[in-house]
């Protein structure tokens, strides 16, 4: 990627999902911009713009569930000589979308951005980008060395949780998660969807799918959770990630319970290293992270731009 701007490599580290990882700055820069570029060369990615450009995926999973063209923003960047990034994102942004509008009855774009990138922050909010979202990353790199006084009776969810855990789902709404939050998705098929994610846990996109198992008849809470491959040197093995939770009424205070029990469950697999993303607003997930030692790692936003209300 010769000619992009200077700070490129820090950028790049900060655009990493395991940022947190602070002492492997370099590797994980490298890593963020080798398969950035891979994808770029295989198509999977699409690099827009002259003096400032985008790097743009085509999401088709998302694109067929919602019936609506899909893209998300995966990173942005300037070239070297470029005096005022934050006006050429933004020029780049709007000629972007006036495409989109141009090809598109209906459309939806989105960009997770790190809070350090302000120049990508401040060029999508200037092109009319609406703030979604804050995250939280939660993490332990010392995961071997979790303990909790308390035990708590759970056990891997089975495809006959299924109806249970797609109506926790959606039951156990919270209106400051990305899809509640934003006004272009109905309430609806928002959650539709973290029903079907759930669902779809269950039958293998998450590597784990905790449930209580004290004897009652339905579960009503879940945690899943999925290893994410990691190479560094002779710091090899992977990552742990808590990826969806749902407590429903009736299983109030199984939020820590799970939570515990996870990290005891990845701990048993030899993983050193657990991390988890939560909403900025929910004050009740980060005490509980806190309690159980996590710190804060990682902060992004999550902002959209989209044409007609295509996801009803």
């Amino acid at each position: 990627m010769d000619g992009l701007s200077r700070n490129l490599k820090e950028r790049a580290f900060f655009h990493s999902s395991l940022s947190f990882l602070y002492r492997r700055r370099e590797f994980l820069a490298n890593r963020f911009l080798q398969r950035l570029t891979l994808d770029v060369e295989e198509g999977a990615v699409t690099r827009i713009g002259d003096q400032a450009f985008l790097f743009v995926r085509t999401l088709e999973w998302d694109t067929n569930y919602f019936r609506c063209p899909t893209y998300r923003i995966e990173f942005a960047d300037w070239t070297s000589h470029c005096d005022a990034p934050v006006n050429a994102l933004a020029h780049t942004l709007t000629s972007f979308l006036s495409e989109l509008k141009e090809r598109h009855r209906r459309y939806y774009v989105f960009a997770e951005v790190p809070s350090e990138d302000l120049a990508m922050i401040q060029g999508l909010g200037a092109a009319g980008f609406r703030l979604i979202e804050t995250r939280l990353g939660y993490f332990r790199d010392d995961l071997q060395d979790f303990t909790w006084p308390q035990r708590f009776a759970v056990r891997e969810a089975t495809e006959a949780d299924i109806s249970n855990l797609r109506e926790v789902a959606s039951n156990a709404r919270n209106r400051y998660d990305r899809f509640h939050a934003d006004g272009f998705f109905s309430v609806q098929i928002a959650d539709e969807f973290l029903a079907v994610f759930a669902e779809n846990s269950v039958k293998g996109f998450a590597d784990v799918v905790l449930v209580p198992n004290d004897g009652e008849t339905k579960p009503d809470a879940f945690f899943t959770g999925r290893f994410i491959p990691w190479e560094a040197g002779h710091d090899s093995g992977a990552v742990g990630q808590i990826v969806l939770v749902a407590v429903g009424e009736t299983r109030r205070g199984w939020h820590l319970k799970l939570m515990s029990e996870m990290a005891l469950w990845f701990k048993g697999r030899g993983v050193r290293v657990l991390y988890m993303v939560t909403q900025a607003t929910n004050r009740p997930v980060i005490r509980n992270c806190e309690k159980l030692s996590f710190r804060l790692g990682r902060v992004t936003h999550i902002l959209a731009s989209s044409r007609s209300d295509c996801a009803n």
